[in-house]
């Protein structure tokens, strides 16, 4: 009997052992050299920015099919959406040294034996550490150690030009579909927030909520980001009830290029461009 209690007991050990020491690493590549880094598949569109950042272009040999991909890729071959989309075939026949993947195809991969790094990311900071984990893997930690430098001067120029500011301005942000958000725990909210604005989903639970029509109008917002991709100006302007909107009736509606908010060295642009609208007293044009 004690001998079936101590088996028992061995068993559970050795599972909560696995389970945690796997979740720990995030499933990234321990026993990846970079030497080995030749052929890289990427399933996740911030990673394959970061790897064309760091001048691998020509290493990159399969990414995901996504209209927002950038153009250096558009001729690569494409191996699936992502999202529990994705040809593991196709990916297999590409013979990768490792697969920058989402978290939720990550287990797919590696049970065809495919070396995954998992891309989990949700803030400002969590790119930057990205860029240098990524670097880390493939080899090229210098130039993303450098890369990362440049993004944290860059974020501290702006705080540097905002310390003086007493007012900030109420921000809706729409991704896409009306009412489709962002808040804490997402990058969007960090660019609001250190662009010196207030967003309206800052007391949301969920890190993508989505606002009822009657909750934004009656916060009344000062400001209105909406992505490329989502409605127009003039569409927007035209909503029941949103012409009392502040932000609608003194024109401060603006559009953001997906990698304004996107995970990648150039989401600093899009800061430095939320605070440009947000502060046009301190960011002008002299």
């Amino acid at each position: 009997m004690k001998r079936w209690i101590a088996l028992i007991f061995f068993i559970l050990l050795a599972f909560f052992a696995s389970y945690f020491f796997s979740n720990s690493i995030k499933c990234k590549p321990r026993s990846i050299t970079s030497e080995k880094i030749e052929r890289i598949v990427s399933l996740n569109v911030a990673a394959t920015q970061i790897l064309l950042d760091l001048g691998l272009k020509d290493k990159i040999v399969g990414v995901s099919f996504s209209r927002n991909n950038p153009e250096a890729v558009k001729g690569k071959p494409q191996v699936g959406r992502g999202f529990g989309n994705v040809n593991v075939e196709k990916v297999l026949s590409l013979r990768p040294d490792i697969v920058f993947a989402y978290k939720g195809d990550a287990s797919l991969l590696r049970e065809k034996g495919i070396p995954v790094f998992v891309v989990d990311t949700c803030n400002l900071e969590e790119v930057i550490e990205l860029i240098k984990d990524i670097g880390k893997a493939v080899g090229k930690e210098k130039e993303a150690y450098k890369i990362a430098k440049r993004m944290r001067d860059r974020i501290d120029e702006i705080k540097k030009k905002l310390r003086n500011v007493k007012s900030y301005p109420l921000v809706y942000f729409e991704s896409g579909l009306p009412g489709h958000t962002r808040g804490p725990g997402s990058l969007t909210h960090d660019l609001i927030t250190l662009a010196g604005g207030i967003n309206l989903a800052k007391d949301e639970p969920v890190a993508f909520p989505i606002l009822s029509q009657e909750y934004i109008i009656a916060k009344n917002p000062d400001i209105i980001i909406v992505e490329e991709y989502g409605a127009k100006i003039e569409e927007m302007k035209k909503r029941d009830g949103w012409q009392n909107i502040k932000a609608v009736r003194n024109n401060r509606i603006y559009k953001a290029p997906v990698y304004f908010t996107n995970y990648t060295p150039r989401c600093i642009e899009g800061l430095e461009q939320f605070a440009k609208w947000f502060h046009p007293e301190v960011f002008n044009e002299n």
